[in-house]
C-alpha cells in the first residue's frame, strides 16, 4: 500500500511539472512566467506597435496591434493601453487600438504595456472624391434668364459639399455657362446638357430653355396732362426675360379709373373731359401697369391748324394737326376730338383724324372745330410738287455703314443674310456675309467715329422744325406722303404700303416705336430716293417678316430688329444699341 501510494505521488508530480514547462515554453499561463521547479520565468523584453506607418483616409479607421517580445524569443499580442498624441488628427480607443482619422495630418499612435511603450505613426490624408452631382437636376429657364447651378462633391468620409467644378455647355447656341462660376443663360429656345468636371470626376444635368416669357409692362407717358377736349396717346411696353422690349399697346386694355374726368377708349387714347384725375389701368398677358392723368381746369380760347399752308398732288396726302390754346395759355393737340370740315371738297377732302386728300388743283382751306372755337389752313393742290428745299441729314462716318450697332449685333448661324455696306458692333453672335470690299468693324477709331456721327446725325434731324405734328400713334399705310418732317408723339406703324412720293428729304420721327407688319411696303415714287428717307424711332424698331422697307433708321439707344427674310436693298440700319437680323438683304 505504501509503494502505491508513493508511486501515485511521484506521478502527479511529473505530470504537473511537464504541463508547467510546456505552458511556459508556449507563452501561455498568466505572462509573469513565474518560476516552477528552479526554471526562471521568460521577461517581457519590448513592445512593437503594427502596423508602423500607415495612411488612411479623413472619416476611416485603422486598426493597430500590440506586440509584446519575451526573453526567450516569443512574441505575443497584448492588450495594451492606447493613446494619441494628436486627437484632432485621429483618435484611438484606449483598450482596443481603434484609430478613427479626424482631421488632415499626422498624429502619433503610442501603446503601453507592463512599463513598456511603444508607437507609430498614422497620417490621414483628406477625404477621397467618390463622385460629384449637378444640383438642380433637370431646371427649365426662359430666354435670357439664367440659371445657378451647382457641383456637389461626395467624399470617403461620407460627407457631401460644394465644390469648384469646371463648367461646360454642350450646345453654347442654346445656353451659355463661364467655366469658372456655373451661371448659365438662356440664349435660344432648345435643351443643353450643362456639365461639371471635378477632381477627375463628372456630372452633368439638362437645361431646357423656353420662348421669352414677359416679366412686366410699363405705360408711358408717366402722369401726363392732358386738357379739356385734348388727346394722349398712351402706350403699353412690354419687357421680355431676354431683355428685349415690345409695344404691346394693340392687343392691351385700359381702364379708366375717373372716367368723368378722363376718358380712354380701347387703344389707349385718353381725352381729357373735367377738371380732376383718373387713373388709367393698362392691362396685357396678365401684367398690369398704371398712369395717372390729370386734367387742368383751364378753358378752351383758341383752335390754330398747323401747317398753315401746304401743298400736295393731286391724289397726295397731308396731315393736319389742331392745337388748342387755354386761359392759362397752355396749349394741347385736339386733333383727334376736333371736326374737320373742307371749303372746297371738289379740291381736297379732309376726313376725321385730319388727313386731307388733294382731289382736284386748286385752293381750299381746312378748319377744326372744338366747342364754340374754330381755326383754319390753306391747302394748294397741284399736280406738280416743286423740290423739298430740305436738306439731307448729314451721316458722317456712319454712311459707310449698312449695319451699325453700338451694343451688339445678332445674326443667326446659317442663314442667308448678305449686307452690302460694312458693318460695325463690338460684339457680333455670328459674323453677317458681306458683299465684297466691305469691312466688319468689331473696335477701333472708325467704329468709334461712325457711332459719334450717328449720334450727331440724330440730333441734327431731331433739330428740324416739325412740318406735321400728330400727337398720337399714326399708321402711314395706305397713304402717300410728299417731302417734309413727321412728327408723331405716338408710335409709328406700317401696315400696308406707304408711298414716298417727290424727291426731297423725308424725316420721320416718333417718340415711341416704329413697327411694321409682315408683307408691308415702303415705295419710293416721282422721284423719291431712299437716300432722303430718314426714320428716328426714339424706342424700339420691329420690322416684319417678309417686308420691303427703305431709308436709314437713326435709333439713338434703341434696339433695331429685322424681321426674317425683310429686305432693305435701299436703306441701313443703324443705332447706340442692337441690332438682330435673320436672313436678311440689306444694301446701303
Amino acid at each position: 500500500m505504501n509503494v502505491l501510494q508513493r508511486y501515485t505521488k511521484t506521478l502527479f508530480c511529473s505530470i504537473g511539472f511537464l504541463a508547467t514547462a510546456l505552458l511556459a515554453g508556449c507563452g501561455g499561463g498568466d505572462q509573469g512566467r513565474d518560476p516552477l521547479l528552479g526554471v526562471p520565468a521568460a521577461t517581457l523584453v519590448s513592445l512593437a506597435v503594427t502596423p508602423a506607418a500607415p495612411s488612411i483616409a479623413l472619416g476611416a479607421t485603422q486598426q493597430f496591434t500590440a506586440n509584446a517580445t519575451y526573453s526567450d524569443g516569443t512574441v505575443q499580442a497584448v492588450t495594451a493601453a492606447w493613446t494619441s498624441a494628436s486627437p484632432a488628427v485621429a483618435t484611438v480607443a484606449a483598450a482596443t487600438g481603434l484609430a478613427t482619422g479626424t482631421g488632415a495630418g499626422s498624429a502619433v499612435i503610442s501603446a503601453a504595456y507592463s512599463g513598456k511603450t511603444a508607437s507609430a505613426t498614422l497620417t490621414v490624408i483628406p477625404p477621397a472624391l467618390l463622385s460629384i452631382a449637378v444640383t438642380p437636376v433637370a431646371p427649365s429657364i426662359a430666354l435670357g434668364a439664367s440659371q445657378q447651378f451647382t457641383a456637389n462633391g461626395t467624399f470617403s468620409d461620407g460627407t457631401t459639399q460644394a465644390v469648384a467644378a469646371t463648367w461646360t455647355s454642350a450646345s453654347p447656341a442654346v445656353a451659355t455657362v463661364p467655366a469658372a462660376t456655373g451661371l448659365a443663360t438662356g440664349a435660344s429656345a432648345g435643351s443643353a446638357v450643362i456639365s461639371a468636371a471635378y477632381g477627375g470626376k463628372t456630372a452633368s444635368t439638362t437645361l431646357t430653355v423656353t420662348p421669352a416669357v414677359l416679366l412686366s409692362i410699363a405705360v408711358t407717358p408717366q402722369a401726363p396732362m392732358v386738357q379739356i377736349a385734348a388727346t394722349r396717346q398712351l402706350a403699353v411696353i412690354g419687357t421680355y426675360s431676354d431683355a428685349t422690349t415690345q409695344n404691346l399697346t394693340a392687343g392691351a386694355t385700359f381702364v379708366s379709373a375717373t372716367p368723368t374726368s378722363a376718358t380712354v377708349n380701347s387703344a389707349g387714347l385718353v381725352t381729357g373731359a373735367a377738371l380732376g384725375t383718373s387713373v388709367i389701368t393698362a392691362t396685357s398677358n396678365g401684367k398690369s401697369a398704371t398712369t395717372t392723368i390729370t386734367v387742368p381746369s383751364a378753358t378752351l380760347t383758341g383752335i390754330a391748324v398747323t401747317p398753315a399752308t401746304s401743298t400736295v398732288l393731286i391724289g397726295g396726302q397731308q396731315q393736319f394737326v389742331a392745337t388748342a390754346t387755354y386761359s392759362d395759355n397752355t396749349t394741347a393737340f385736339v386733333t383727334g376730338t376736333a371736326v374737320w370740315s373742307s371749303s372746297s371738297p371738289s379740291i381736297g377732302t379732309v376726313a376725321a383724324s385730319g388727313i386731307a386728300t388733294g382731289v382736284a388743283a386748286g385752293a381750299t382751306n381746312v378748319t377744326a372745330t372744338v366747342g364754340a372755337q374754330s381755326g383754319s389752313a390753306a391747302l394748294t393742290v397741284t399736280a406738280v410738287l416743286p423740290p423739298s428745299a430740305v436738306l439731307a441729314v448729314p451721316l458722317g462716318g456712319a454712311a459707310n455703314f449698312a449695319v451699325l450697332a453700338g451694343t451688339s449685333l445678332t445674326n443667326n448661324a446659317g442663314g442667308t443674310t448678305l449686307i452690302t455696306g460694312d458693318v460695325g458692333a463690338p460684339s457680333q453672335t455670328v459674323d453677317p456675309t458681306q458683299a465684297t470690299g466691305y469691312t466688319n468693324y468689331k473696335s477701333g477709331a472708325i467704329l468709334a467715329g461712325a457711332l459719334a456721327d450717328l449720334q450727331t446725325a440724330i440730333s441734327n434731324a431731331n433739330g428740324r422744325t416739325c412740318d406735321v405734328s400728330f400727337a398720337g400713334d399714326i399708321d402711314l399705310g395706305g397713304l402717300t406722303l410728299a417731302p417734309g418732317v413727321y412728327c408723331y408723339a405716338g408710335a409709328i406703324s406700317i401696315t400696308g404700303t406707304v408711298t414716298l412720293n417727290g424727291p426731297g428729304v423725308y424725316i420721320f420721327r416718333t417718340a415711341l416705336t416704329l413697327n411694321s407688319t409682315a408683307n408691308s411696303i415702303v415705295a419710293l415714287g416721282n422721284g423719291a430716293t431712299a437716300a432722303n428717307v430718314n426714320w428716328l424711332p426714339v424706342g424700339p424698331t420691329t420690322l416684319g417678316a417678309n417686308s420691303v422697307f427703305k431709308g436709314t433708321i437713326l435709333g439713338q439707344s434703341a434696339a433695331i430688329t429685322v424681321g426674317d427674310n425683310t429686305t432693305l436693298l435701299n436703306g441701313r440700319v443703324l443705332t447706340g444699341a442692337a441690332v438682330t437680323l435673320r436672313n436678311n438683304q440689306i444694301a446701303k
